[in-house]
């Protein structure tokens, strides 16, 4: 009995520690789009890749990192919010994305977030010198946020290594 335990005790501890090593908001493809143009611009930084398989992807966003957080007051007599957080993250060749909408009740990781905030990343075009106003304004129009929210984050950090963190409370 006892030798049978330590049989089914060892496959099971290996699977326990190899799920643990996942990283589920790690991108494993790269969002490709069909751009001539921007195929154009970036051939000479294609052909200094070394290996980075995101560089041609990232190159058209501005942000190394990118944090946004919106609370919306869903209960206002017991105090109850609903968060929206959409993350993305490159790190040494490694991207990682991941969206939460408790609103709509979603939650998208690695490829699957990256698919949809790619679009969004892409059109945004505040830099380190933008006014908060017109961050907030254009990360509220790019991201389709109801601007009924109690609070609204954005931590950046550019491409250059600028650190930036807006704040919006109502």
């Amino acid at each position: 009995m006892k030798k049978s335990l330590k049989v089914l005790a060892v496959p099971a501890a290996a699977m326990f520690l190899l799920t643990g090593c996942n990283d589920k908001d790690e991108v494993k493809e790269p969002n490709v789009t069909d751009n001539t143009d921007q195929t154009k611009n970036n051939t000479n930084q294609t052909e200094n890749n070394t290996g980075n398989k995101e560089s041609a992807e990232t190159s058209t966003i501005s942000y190394q990192d990118f944090d946004l957080d919106v609370e919306y007051l869903v209960d206002e007599k017991n105090k109850k919010y609903k968060e929206y957080n959409a993350e993305y993250e490159t790190d040494n060749n490694k991207t990682e994305a991941s969206i939460t909408d408790e609103l709509k009740d979603t939650h998208l990781h690695g490829d699957e977030a990256m698919d949809e905030l790619m679009p969004k990343l892409e059109k945004l075009t505040f830099n380190k010198d933008t006014s908060e106003e017109e961050v907030f304004s254009e990360v509220t129009k790019v991201f389709n946020l109801d601007e009924d929210y109690d609070k609204l984050e954005i931590d950046v950090k550019f491409t250059d290594g600028t650190e930036r963190e807006y704040m919006k409370k109502k």
